[in-house]
């Protein structure tokens, strides 16, 4: 057979060759904003609810650092019988109160009955109330252990509140890249269906031609080589999307289940454009205040100042120990007893009569414990500050390197709009000089694919630009709330 009679025989039964359709999206699908599917994130993604338990256990660690100073109730009893004698009860019951300054008070009340009683323990009429508090007066009066503790804790909340922030800055950054990789997907696809389209309906009207003896055989077989081309891009596109769409749904809870499980997901996602302005903006309004706003920085400030809490504890612990107890006494349950009545004077009738009380001494002679203690806190301090230098510097480093690249992106962007549009005026040139005869289908087909593949590039240049963009607000520790 020559070769001009399988030409015609391939126009004749091309349309049989191939099944091959465009799948043009629906354009009625519901638009999910970038805004709105990290709002969406926020509030379902399983990681995101983690993080915000994080506020819960910052709240459960200070509610158990302030019962330190909660009030106790205690009591102690002891009995001994032996040979049918009571040889004494002895008891107290009371209720101590530990204050946040460092006095601890105390109610109590006690009973020692018996025969075999130490004369320091007979109470007249076997019982006694008791109203006191101990001071202490060097070691522990402007701080001590439960203070340092209340204070580590607050300063954990801190600390959890920018875990927390860290947290949702990286879960952000991956759902905003999956996203992009959506919306430069789903553009894609549209710009080669486009491209499909336009193949399909040129390799008519050329086959059309044919048909009426306008146009040569292999003018018709070169568009059909290029529809057959646009379908390998249209299956390359779709499965692309198909992927993108499956990395948005993996992350998309609601209900308090993956939207990957939901078929009747039907949304399209906003252009890069959309989501991510185009817009130049300041170095400065990313690198200034790190340590303030990055939650990484924010940590080890935090840190540094729980080791300041710590130190300060440590040096409390330098001086002696010399505390105070004052406890005054009264008759059984009352104690307030009349003026003339036959029981001794009651407690608040005679403080300067009935009373008990006592110092407390102690300081150890070497303080080697304490010294050492002081000293490892130092080392941790001077640890934590060259860590925080070097970490601002690396920060700030990869924040200056990816608004490097959003910059570039940018420029990059502007100038691949600047081809497209001249590929495509290039194009119509090529289509007005073939309707005069002056050009071929081989140079439209050229012109075409040139412009099919600047559209696609423009496209992932717009995504490279919007990534750029979420790298340099996650890299600032900033992405939180900037969407």
């Amino acid at each position: 057979m020559k070769p001009t009679g399988l030409i015609v025989l391939l126009i004749i039964f091309l349309p049989l060759l191939t099944n091959a359709q465009s799948q043009v999206l629906d354009s009625a699908y519901s638009i999910l904003s970038l805004r709105t599917y990290l709002s969406e994130i926020i509030a379902e993604n399983p990681s995101a609810r983690n993080a915000d338990l994080l506020s819960s256990q910052a709240a459960a660690q200070i509610l158990g650092t302030r019962g330190a100073f909660d009030p106790k109730l205690y009591s102690d009893w002891e009995q001994k019988n032996f040979g049918g004698s009571n040889y004494y009860t002895l008891s107290e019951s009371g209720v101590k109160v530990k204050a946040q300054w460092g006095m601890e008070f105390k109610a109590a009340y006690q009973i020692a009955r018996g025969s075999f009683l130490d004369p320091a323990t007979v109470l007249g009429g076997g019982s006694q109330s008791i109203l006191g508090f101990t001071l202490p007066l060097l070691n522990g009066l402007t701080f001590d252990a439960n203070r340092a503790g209340l204070r580590l804790a607050l300063l954990d909340r801190d600390g959890l509140v920018a875990e927390r922030r860290l947290q949702l800055n990286d879960l952000l950054y991956q759902s905003g890249i999956a996203y992009l990789n959506w919306s430069v997907a789903f553009q894609q696809l549209r710009v080669t269906e486009q491209a499909l389209q336009a193949a399909l309906i040129r390799f008519k009207s050329i086959r059309e031609s044919y048909f009426q003896g306008d146009k040569p055989g292999v003018d018709t077989l070169e568009t059909y080589i290029l529809y057959q081309t646009r379908v390998l891009d249209i299956n390359e596109a779709q499965l692309a999307f198909q992927n993108a769409v499956l990395g948005v749904q993996a992350l998309q809870w609601r209900a308090g289940r993956s939207s990957i499980n939901d078929f009747q997901w039907n949304y399209r996602p906003e252009t890069v454009y959309q989501a991510v302005p185009l817009a130049a903006l300041p170095l400065d309004s990313f690198v200034q205040r790190l340590d303030l706003i990055n939650p990484e920085l924010r940590n080890l400030v935090i840190n540094l100042q729980q080791l300041q809490v710590e130190k300060r504890l440590a040096v409390e612990q330098f001086k002696p120990r010399l505390d105070v107890s004052y406890n005054l006494l009264g008759r059984g349950f009352n104690p307030n007893v009349p003026e003339g009545s036959k029981q001794p004077p009651g407690i608040f009738q005679s403080p300067l009569q009935n009373y008990k009380w006592g110092v407390n001494f102690s300081f150890p002679l070497l303080l080697r414990k304490e010294r050492g203690k002081a000293q490892l806190v130092d080392i941790k301090q001077q640890m934590v500050q060259n860590k925080l230098s070097q970490k601002k510097v690396d920060i700030e480093n990869k924040v200056r390197n990816y608004y490097n690249q959003l910059e570039n992106a940018r420029k990059q962007v502007d100038l691949s709009s600047s081809i497209v549009n001249n590929t495509n005026g290039l194009l119509r040139a090529e289509l007005r000089k073939f309707e005069l005869g002056e050009s071929s289908i081989f140079l439209i087909n050229t012109r075409e694919q040139k412009l099919f593949e600047t559209q696609l590039k423009l496209i992932k240049t717009q995504g490279e630009y919007g990534k750029s963009l979420l790298a340099v607000y996650w890299a600032a520790g900033r992405l939180f709330g900037a969407f």
